[in-house]
This record gives C-alpha cells, sequence and structure tokens, in this order.
C-alpha cells in the first residue's frame, strides 16, 4: 500500500502544478489587457489621417506595420481591379462570403492593398467576378497591420495567380500578382462608402480591459488557493511528547 507520506506529498506535487497553471493563465490575462489597452490608445491617437503615397507620407524601405496600425489614412490613385482578391470564408451577420481586397497606385506610384467591403459568395467556388469601382478623388480608411488569417484547410498554391479567391492573404503571393515591391505592409480597410455594392464594418477594438484584469485576479486567487493546499496536505514529522519526571 502507498504509504500517507507518499500520498501527501503527490497532492502537495498536484496543488503545486494547478497554482503554476494558474499563475500563468494570471499572467496571460494581463498581457491580454496591454494588448487591448495599447491598440485602444494607438487608434485613439492616431485619428488624423495621413494621405499616403503623397508628399507629406511618402513609402520608404523598412517602413514597419506597426508604424501605421490604427492609423487613419486618406488614398487618392487608381485601382487595379485585375489585381483583386477575395479571401474566403469571412462571414457577415451569418451569411458565408469574402472580403474584397484591390491595390491601389498612390501618387508616388507605391501600392497599398485596400479592404473594399464584403459579399456574398457560394462555397467551393475559387473565381468570383469582383465590382468595380471608380477611382477615388479621397478615400478614407483604416490601416491595419493584422492580415485576417484563418485555418487553411489545405495548402492553397498561389504562384500561378489563376484563383482570385485566396483562404489567407500573402505577401508574397499578393507582391507577385501586382508587380511592385514598393508596397505598403498594412491592409487599409476602407471606411467611405462607394456605389460598388460592398457592404463595410471596420473591426471594433474590444474595449473590454477590465474583463481581463478581472479574468487575472480570479487566476491569481486560484493560484493562491493551491498554495494554501499544497501547505495544509504537506507531510508533518512525527510528534514528539516529552515526559515529566517528578
Amino acid at each position: 500500500m502507498i504509504g500517507r507520506p507518499v500520498r501527501a506529498w503527490a497532492a502537495v506535487i498536484v496543488f503545486l502544478g494547478l497554482a503554476t497553471t494558474a499563475i500563468q493563465l494570471g499572467l496571460w490575462q494581463l498581457s491580454r489587457a496591454d494588448e487591448k489597452q495599447a491598440m485602444i490608445d494607438l487608434r485613439i491617437g492616431r485619428q488624423t489621417p495621413a494621405a499616403l503615397g503623397g508628399p507629406e507620407s511618402p513609402w520608404k524601405n523598412g517602413i514597419a506595420a506597426r508604424d501605421l496600425d490604427q492609423q487613419r489614412v486618406v488614398l487618392t490613385g487608381k485601382w487595379l481591379h485585375s489585381s483583386s482578391i477575395a479571401l474566403d470564408n469571412r462571414a457577415w451577420e451569418g451569411r458565408a462570403g469574402v472580403h474584397v481586397l484591390t491595390p491601389m497606385v498612390l501618387p508616388d506610384s507605391s501600392r497599398v492593398w485596400v479592404n473594399r467591403g464584403w459579399m456574398p459568395k457560394p462555397p467551393g467556388v475559387n473565381q468570383v467576378a469582383i465590382p468595380a469601382a471608380a477611382d477615388a478623388t479621397r478615400l478614407e480608411g483604416l490601416a491595419l497591420a493584422s492580415i485576417m488569417k484563418r485555418i487553411e484547410l489545405g495548402k492553397q498554391d498561389l504562384s500561378q495567380g489563376a484563383d482570385n479567391v485566396w483562404q489567407n492573404f500573402d505577401w508574397q503571393a499578393s507582391g507577385q500578382r501586382i508587380g511592385d515591391d514598393r508596397v505598403w505592409p498594412v491592409i487599409v480597410w476602407q471606411i467611405t462608402e462607394t456605389s460598388d455594392g460592398l457592404l463595410r464594418r471596420l473591426p471594433e477594438v474590444a474595449d473590454d480591459v477590465s474583463k481581463h484584469l478581472g479574468y487575472a485576479a480570479q487566476w491569481f486567487l486560484i493560484c493562491l488557493a493551491c498554495l494554501f493546499f499544497a501547505f495544509r496536505l504537506r507531510p508533518r514529522g512525527p510528534k514528539t511528547t516529552t515526559s515529566t519526571l517528578n
């Protein structure tokens, strides 16, 4: 039979393991809170529109996506409709569809990918007719570093460029599609309404920092409880008694 000290040590190890897991989850919730607060602050601080590709904000080598993330931008230029793609498996109020991405040539001849909006698409189709839009004299949008990754059911070959329905956005394949390496490292979500029939909605930044802080506090309390039980269940040495001689 397993002795009582062995069982006690096993219980201690289990509770210490739970305490370790709980503190890791608490720290992860704190990091999620920091990330969301930083994103909220970034979007608030970058509300003044920047004209991409213009004299004040020309394209340059080495510009990073984080330098433009959450930045309100103004675009003028010419659409490259023949290079448009559609990102598959993007739902809108329960309906299956795609996000339409079209590159735009800016005044300094650089390119930027614009998420023009959503449209429905039947399943199993790898080529769709993407509606065109008139070249905008002024188009406002929000630059986002996220490229909206989805789980891929199988590896898609984008090297040939025949299909315009992609499971996920790929920077290398998209650069080959438009034939230019001066591409802004963000996707601009179009805000300005145009008569192309596409539906538009910016991805929201959930203002739920307090929720993550609450979850973190719960995990830290669970950690303390596990440490308490580990301490209480630890094996104790045999009690010693003293006798008094009269």
